[in-house]
């Protein structure tokens, strides 16, 4: 068992920080279930275990040389949770992902709400999708509240930030795009779709990216409301691609 410094805390407490995740290429998970999981499955993937005294005898003996100890009290001090947990993480980022090019990819265009990202991830992980594309602009994966939105499914589906455009281009997708002016489709239009893009909540997907769109696609309704949340038109069009 052993005692953080107040270095070591202060080094964590900075990974709240977008810049200082992606200089230190390391970032925080939080909550029990999904700790409990990644030590479970993922040990590999750990560099800190920061938990109370009283969890401590939960962790693996595998692990405890990557474990460190500390109050609740300090535990709440490094934690952006309101109500901390008895356990944080410390895991490193994946440094080599390889895209699949026969495999379904979903493209995020500019997507900003971490919820709104996490749900679509863990959507995407139910239907079986493992793959997705981000703008630059699109709301970090690494953000706790991403993290907490995904519920462990970021631990099961790679993700890259890219320029979208230029990634159809490299790799010759087959873009279906959710277009107000799309048209309704049916199971069999998605069967030839490699690639679902998903534009930002309020003004959709990008101009320039719309030349990339093969399949203009969009979801029936006959009520009154001017667009669905994209995690939600997400989730229809998944399960339809799947079929």
């Amino acid at each position: 068992m052993q005692k953080i410094s107040n270095k070591h805390l202060k080094w964590i407490k900075s990974l709240h920080q977008k810049k200082n995740r992606d200089l230190e290429q390391c970032f925080i998970v939080e909550g029990i279930k999904i700790c409990d999981e990644v030590m479970r499955e993922h040990p590999e993937k750990i560099k800190d275990i920061i938990c109370t005294n009283e969890y401590f005898s939960n962790i693996s003996s595998k692990l405890h040389k990557n474990a460190f100890t500390l109050s609740q009290a300090e535990l709440s001090r490094i934690s952006s949770l309101k109500t901390p947990n008895a356990i944080l993480l410390v895991l490193k980022k994946e440094k080599r992902l390889n895209f699949d090019r026969n495999q379904k990819v979903i493209l995020l265009d500019d997507v900003q709400d971490p919820g709104n990202l996490g749900t679509l991830m863990r959507t995407a992980d139910w239907f079986g999708i493992k793959q997705f594309v981000c703008s630059p602009n699109t709301v970090d994966l690494y953000n706790s509240k991403t993290l907490q939105s995904t519920m462990g499914s970021f631990l099961r589906i790679s993700v890259w930030y890219r320029d979208l455009g230029q990634f159809i281009s490299e790799n010759n997708l087959k873009v279906g795009g959710a277009l107000l002016e799309g048209n309704e489709f049916e199971d069999k239009d998605l069967r030839v779709m490699d690639a679902l893009i998903l534009g930002n909540e309020s003004r959709g997907i990008s101009e320039d990216l719309r030349p990339k769109i093969n399949l203009p696609l969009r979801i029936g309704g006959s009520g009154n409301a001017e667009s669905l949340n994209v995690a939600i038109a997400g989730a229809i069009f998944m399960e339809h691609w799947v079929k």
